[in-house]
């Protein structure tokens, strides 16, 4: 086996911990850095694999296959910086990035170290085809994390297979009693962050962070990157204070 790199456990261990603030994990089963097998705490059995390196066809279809026939879903995180288009870029897919972003309902989720933090979220593939364009989404929420069979007809792939994904039901409406214009406000102010209504304090957090390392001035040099950051700052502020009441 391989040396397993930072970026991958760094990676690993904020995975690890999500699950465990957000309520998700009722039991660790194995922890071996780059794969992670535990139980939800809605019963169900997820095996998270991080990857770093050359991901082959037939590791996936072995690794899904061997998974299946256990009853454990199989959900991939990619290093992005290594593994996966940039931000915007048009790309003509490999057949195993075919194949990931098929399982995930065009996605394929990722990892992402910048100054010693990990931040998770899916890369979608937008497109038809082969050539997609690659455009970075915000943080998963851990609190939309499912179990389900998706079937594949594929090539190098065909069959049904039991994954693991953060594609779940939107979050509950806003609260009824809270004024109308409220009501828009923060609306708007979820949407700027990319979630829904009725995420959790954390997510909230996790979301603006992974948003203004992208967005802050400092990293970034569009010009509209210093009034992002600013109408960033006032949601993230106008929702902790709702949410943290």
């Amino acid at each position: 086996m391989g040396r397993i790199s930072f970026e991958v456990s760094y990676a690993s261990m904020v995975f690890v911990e999500w699950l465990r603030l957000s309520g998700r994990l009722g039991k660790m089963l194995h922890n071996g850095v780059d794969i992670v097998l535990f139980e939800a705490n809605t019963g169900e059995k997820i095996s998270v694999h991080f990857i770093d390196s050359a991901l082959p066809l037939y590791e996936i279809h072995h690794v899904l296959t061997d998974n299946q026939s256990r009853g454990i879903a199989t959900l991939y995180m990619l290093w992005a910086d290594m593994m996966l288009p940039a931000d915007h870029q048009v790309y003509v897919a490999d057949d195993w990035m075919e194949v990931l972003y098929t399982l995930y309902q065009g996605s394929i989720y990722a990892f992402e170290i910048i100054e010693r933090e990990a931040f998770l979220f899916p890369v979608h593939f937008r497109g038809e085809g082969l050539r997609r364009q690659a455009e970075f989404g915000t943080a998963v929420r851990f609190s939309l994390l499912q179990t389900r069979e998706v079937t594949t007809y594929l090539a190098g792939l065909q069959g049904t297979w039991l994954i693991a994904d953060f594609g779940g039901k939107s979050g509950c409406g806003h609260d009824a009693q809270r004024e109308h214009e409220m009501q828009s406000v923060l609306s708007a102010d979820y949407a700027l962050l990319g979630l829904d209504p009725g995420v959790t304090l954390i997510e909230i957090k996790m979301a603006y962070r992974m948003l203004a390392r992208r967005y802050h001035p400092d990293m970034n040099a569009e010009s509209d990157a210093s009034d992002t950051m600013r109408k960033l700052n006032a949601a993230y502020e106008r929702l902790v204070a709702a949410v943290g009441k």
